[in-house]
């Protein structure tokens, strides 16, 4: 396992992602959440919040992800959608 040093000279960024430091918690909805070492994550009403900072270039970044609890589609169903209604557009344009 490197180091954060290490990752840093690896990658020029520090919380890269790593798969090896992850940690897996059961959800009450009985899903599953990653969990990194150098995130706070927390349950709310809304879902399942993560926070961090990472440092790319030199620049801090503030990272949230919000993960919806009963989320009306998957990530998937709301890409096709998109690629769906853009091909639709194109189609009529044509």
């Amino acid at each position: 396992m490197k180091t954060e040093y290490e990752e840093y000279r690896d990658t020029g960024i520090v919380g890269a992602y790593d798969p090896e430091k992850a940690v897996f918690r059961q959800s009450e909805d009985d899903g599953i959440n990653t969990i990194f070492r150098d995130s706070s994550c927390w349950d709310t009403e809304e879902g399942f919040v993560s926070e961090r900072n990472m440092l790319v270039g030199g620049k801090v970044f503030h990272i949230i992800s919000v993960f919806p609890g009963k989320a009306e589609a998957t990530p998937t169903d709301k890409l096709l959608s998109l690629i769906d209604a853009d091909c639709a557009k194109n189609a009529h344009s044509a």
